[in-house]
């Protein structure tokens, strides 16, 4: 089996270029994870065939990041010569007794260290010694490498089979040069044809737009109005912000899809509605624990700009702030508050917005794009990012994975990211926090569930009436994956 149908450009987007260059800064660096837990530990004989495979057919795997001379054009990517398997594979051995908060432990810190930008921009952490017989590993690369939907899409197309075909080994691109001239003459030649298909691509604008112009008007300002309202509206005060570090501590989460199905079916919501009002309850549990009311919160909410058949490498998102309503008690009331408030976002259509605001924000010097990053940052409260993933059953060197947990980066000032990725009929949760801004994880953690449990109780409520149908089931929501493979489920980085 092969990835031919993903497109491997030999150059950066601009948003890849500003993941890329706003992670100089170490509170800007975005490292994305997941941790994959699997029915059995494969052998390192089978780990390293399987990376070995990976490798060749993702090419960023075995590329290293090349900057183009007087900053003409965004980076390049280069096959690294140096390319060392065994420098990116590595291994861990968890503490006795081998359960999920040994296992969190070990990979917390090792999560919030940097990767070396000389080399190719991943690694992997094979886990040994884990109770009950699973195996697990974390794998973390940079955010410019691609998005959540675009990872996922190479996720399910390797991972797919039990038996992938090892032999079969899919062309490799030509090797370019690193020179500085070579880099500049690139960097010209792509520059140039960016200009005429640019140009082209604004004349069809143009002539899309004479034929319905007022109504590309209205859309035109409301984009630029909710853009400009989304930059202006300041973020709540929460003691989220009152200590920062650059230490992590990771935990996991579950829910059920089918249930969370229903109640999305129920009320004619998303998936996206149902997270984010889970979310909210959960903030607001969270705040007033400590004393705090805090009326709303702003997420940062990454939106793919993904067309249906376009699969390719890099990043194709837009970064949105959506107000959550933290302060309403009522679930039923929340979630129409929020189904409203991402119906604005879909009306103005303001996510098309953003891939040119990363193309002038890597034309700036870089002082005034990191100071404009930062600045970003500061408009929200925490980051919560919801990816689909696929139904069917993946392998990792021939073991079933059971779970796989995603982590989003903690960027500037956001001290939490909540990332959820959907498999077989699990949403997989990844709860990325600074400790020195929540020191009281497992609280949240439970605010989670109590917020999951009322909001899979509105649905059930909303389904039996007043009274209890005869045959309906109260399922109690699903727990999390640490009951079996240990006592607990947070970790210190």
């Amino acid at each position: 089996m092969t990835t031919n149908y993903v497109r491997w450009p030999a150059r950066m987007n601009p948003t890849d270029a500003l993941f890329w260059s706003m992670d100089r800064i170490p509170e800007l660096r975005s490292t994305i994870g997941a941790l994959v837990i699997l029915e059995h530990p494969p052998s390192r004989e089978a780990i390293r065939a399987e990376f070995l495979r990976q490798s060749d057919h993702l090419p960023r795997m075995r590329q290293r990041v090349v900057e183009v001379p007087f900053n003409l054009a965004p980076p390049e990517w280069i096959e690294d010569d140096d390319f060392d398997l065994d420098y990116h594979v590595r291994y861990l051995a968890v503490p006795s007794p081998g359960g999920f908060e040994e296992l969190l432990a070990e990979v917390s810190p090792l999560y919030a260290t940097a990767l070396d930008r000389d080399r190719p921009l991943w690694e992997a952490y094979v886990a040994e010694g884990l109770m009950d017989g699973r195996g697990a590993l974390l794998l973390k690369m940079h955010h410019c490498l691609t998005d959540g939907v675009g990872g996922s899409q190479l996720f399910t197309e390797l991972l797919g089979q039990r038996d992938p075909g090892v032999g079969r080994r899919p062309r490799r691109e030509p090797h370019r040069s690193a020179s500085a001239s070579a880099l500049v003459w690139r960097a010209l030649q792509d520059n140039a044809a960016e200009t005429i298909s640019s140009g082209e691509t604004l004349v069809r604008t143009v002539v899309a737009a004479a034929q319905r112009p007022l109504a590309t008007l209205r859309q035109a300002l409301a984009a630029v109005r909710g853009f400009g309202r989304e930059l202006l509206v300041p973020r709540a005060a929460s003691p989220l912000h009152g200590k920062r570090s650059l230490s992590r501590q990771l935990a996991t989460f579950e829910m059920s899809l089918r249930e969370i199905d229903a109640v999305r079916n129920r009320f004619s919501a998303t998936n996206n509605d149902i997270v984010l009002t889970i979310v909210a309850g959960a903030m607001h549990r969270w705040h007033t624990g400590r004393g705090v009311d805090v009326h709303e919160l702003r997420t940062l909410v990454p939106v793919s700009l993904r067309g249906p058949e376009e699969a390719q490498a890099g990043n194709r998102l837009a970064l949105l702030a959506v107000s959550l309503p933290t302060g309403e008690p009522n679930p039923l009331r929340r979630l129409r508050a929020i189904q409203q408030r991402v119906g604005r976002f879909k009306e103005d259509r303001r996510a098309a917005l953003y891939p040119l605001l990363a193309r002038l924000l890597i034309a700036m010097p870089s002082a005034v794009a990191e100071r404009l990053g930062r600045q970003q940052t500061n408009r929200t409260n925490f980051v919560c990012t919801n990816i689909p993933g696929p139904r069917n059953i993946c392998y990792l060197a021939g073991a079933a994975i059971e779970k796989m947990y995603p982590y989003a980066p903690l960027v500037g000032d956001h001290p939490v990211a909540i990332a959820l990725y959907s498999y077989r009929e699990t949403m997989c949760v990844g709860l990325d926090v600074d400790p020195l801004a929540m020191p009281d994880l497992p609280h949240f953690r439970d605010a989670l569930q109590e917020s999951y449990a009322e909001v899979l109780n509105l649905g059930r409520q909303s389904a039996v009436g007043p009274r209890r149908r005869r045959g309906v089931s109260r399922r109690r929501p699903s727990r999390n994956v640490s009951s079996r493979l240990g006592p607990g489920s947070e970790a210190t980085g």
